[in-house]
């Protein structure tokens, strides 16, 4: 329904990648260790090995062990929503920068990963397709890797501005008609996320 290093950047181009705004993402050192993992047979160098991670345990690393403390004393010093702000203009440039590529930009473009998920994707989010057509998506995402991260690491609110809130600014930086509403995250304690987009033509 997500780059910094290995928990920042990479988790952002994920997450814009495969959800081409979905957050609910796409930060993103994930989804490189994971395509490097994939790619090992291909890539002879060590970095390049098989890291027998699971994707709890990368975002483990990712995340709990360096991003969340410093971030947590980021916040602190600068703010949540300076954090926010800087995380939904680094989605939105990302975002733009990956739409350039397309044929067009119009709903069915960007439901496409969602639709057809990757290998990623799949293992880090639950969600189904409770709408489909011309002129709107909906999808309810009912597990996310990234809401369990960081609510157990007691850092919902940091997951809130860093991974959920930019799927807004990134849904306007793929087609500027293109609207998303939500009125509930798993990050914040909600039973499930509602990401319904709409456009008008």
């Amino acid at each position: 329904m997500g780059h910094r290093r290995i928990g920042s950047d990479l988790d952002r181009r994920q997450l814009i990648g495969s959800l081409c705004a979905l957050g609910s993402a796409a930060c993103l050192g994930c989804s490189r260790l994971a395509r490097a993992v994939e790619s090992e047979r291909a890539t002879p160098h060590r970095f390049a090995a098989m890291s027998d991670m699971s994707f709890e345990e990368v975002f483990r690393v990712a995340y709990v062990n360096s991003f969340i403390p410093t971030m947590k004393v980021l916040a602190e010093r600068v703010g949540l929503e300076t954090i926010q702000a800087a995380a939904c203009d680094s989605a939105a440039d990302e975002t733009r920068r990956m739409a350039e590529a397309l044929p067009s930009r119009g709903l069915a473009d960007f439901a496409r990963p969602l639709k057809q998920p990757d290998r990623f994707l799949e293992h880090v989010l639950a969600f189904a397709i409770v709408e489909d057509r011309e002129t709107a998506f909906e999808v309810r995402v009912t597990e996310c890797l990234w809401a369990t991260t960081f609510r157990r690491a007691d850092a919902a609110d940091l997951g809130y501005v860093w991974v959920c809130h930019p799927d807004f600014a990134m849904a306007q930086a793929f087609n500027p008609d293109l609207r998303l509403t939500r009125d509930s995250t798993l990050m914040q304690g909600g039973a499930y996320c509602n990401h319904r987009w709409e456009i008008d033509r």
